[in-house]
Parts: C-alpha cells; sequence; structure tokens
C-alpha cells in the first residue's frame, strides 16, 4: 500500500519535528552538576565579595571569533573569603559573552554586589562562570554569610550528601557537619 505524496510528506515532517525536539539536550552548550555552596566554594580557587562597576566586552588579541568573546567586569572587591595566596587586589572578572558558553550577566546597579568564585588563567585573570558560585549577595541566606567565613573552608574535606536534608556526611571523620 503505497502512501501518498501528501502523507509522506506530513510524514516526513512529523520526523523531522521529533528528532529536532530530541536534538535539543545534544546543542545545549552549558550544563552543570548541581553542587552545595560549600562544595563550589571548596573546588574554586578563589572567593570574593564584589560589586560591578563596569563592563565591556574584549577579546584575544589573536581571535577575530565571536565564540573567543569575554565579558570584563570591573570591580570593586569588598573582601576576599578564598585565594589569599593567589591574588591580593582583583580588579577584574572574566566570563564568556554567551551563556551557552557558561558565561554569567552581572548587573552592576546591584547595590549589595555578590558573591563571586572562580578560578585564576596562567596569566593571572580571574574567570567565572554558571558552574561556579555566583550569586547575588541579598539572595545568601544568614547562615551561608557565616559560613563563608570559616566553616566552609574547614568542611572541605567533607563530600556533601544532598540527599540529607541539613546535614552532611564528612567522607574523611565519618562525622555529621550542619551545612547551609
Amino acid at each position: 500500500m503505497a502512501l501518498s505524496q501528501e502523507r509522506r510528506a506530513c510524514l516526513g515532517l512529523w520526523v523531522l519535528l521529533l528528532l529536532g525536539a530530541g536534538m535539543e539536550e545534544v546543542v545545549e552548550g552549558c550544563s552543570c552538576h548541581p553542587a552545595h555552596p560549600q562544595q563550589l566554594f571548596c573546588s574554586a580557587e578563589i572567593v570574593i565579595r564584589a560589586k560591578i562597576s563596569g563592563e565591556k566586552i574584549v577579546s584575544p588579541s589573536n581571535s577575530s571569533s565571536p565564540y573567543m568573546k569575554m565579558i570584563q567586569y570591573e570591580i570593586k572587591m569588598i573582601k576576599m573569603f578564598k585565594g589569599f595566596d593567589k591574588a591580593k587586589d582583583i580588579q577584574y572578572v572574566y566570563t564568556p559573552v554567551f551563556s551557552s558558553l557558561c558565561g554569567v550577566k552581572l548587573d552592576s546597579n546591584n547595590k549589595a554586589g555578590y558573591l563571586l568564585s572562580g578560578s585564576m588563567w596562567s596569566d593571572g585573570r580571574i574567570s567565572i562562570g554558571q558552574c561556579d558560585l555566583v550569586e547575588s549577595w541579598d539572595n545568601l541566606s544568614v547562615s551561608q554569610k557565616k559560613n563563608l567565613n570559616y566553616r566552609y573552608q574547614m568542611g572541605c574535606e567533607c563530600r556533601v550528601n544532598q540527599h540529607l536534608l541539613h546535614s552532611a556526611v564528612c567522607v574523611n571523620r565519618r562525622k555529621r557537619v550542619l551545612v547551609d
């Protein structure tokens, strides 16, 4: 039994739509494994509180590709929580222009500033992205703000189990530690 040309075209269109819907996961660029703020703190090289004072788009001198462009955020560092041995004064942080490459958009009108964590490139620049701890300071709980000073650093040898409501199992000591 032969399908009419119209039905074949309709069937072909449905196949394309189904394939296209399934391709969404394949073409997504940035995906991060869910992590507790303490885990993000521990995996970061630098953790600071800062206000954004400006931004501009910069490109590496050896590339004309739009995908290599970065947003250079000019910051005023308020406090450093981690990375004292890496950097003394941080004036800029960098993130990809495109969110598909894990770039983040920060607001210079945010008066309270941000908690920023990231890594340091070999040239000394600080990179931040969606998989890092990047949060408006006002969105942090009182407990999280307190934990930034000492507790998160002290608990870096522990693995946070997301399935336990307000505690974590310390892998090395087999103790429970309170986290928020």
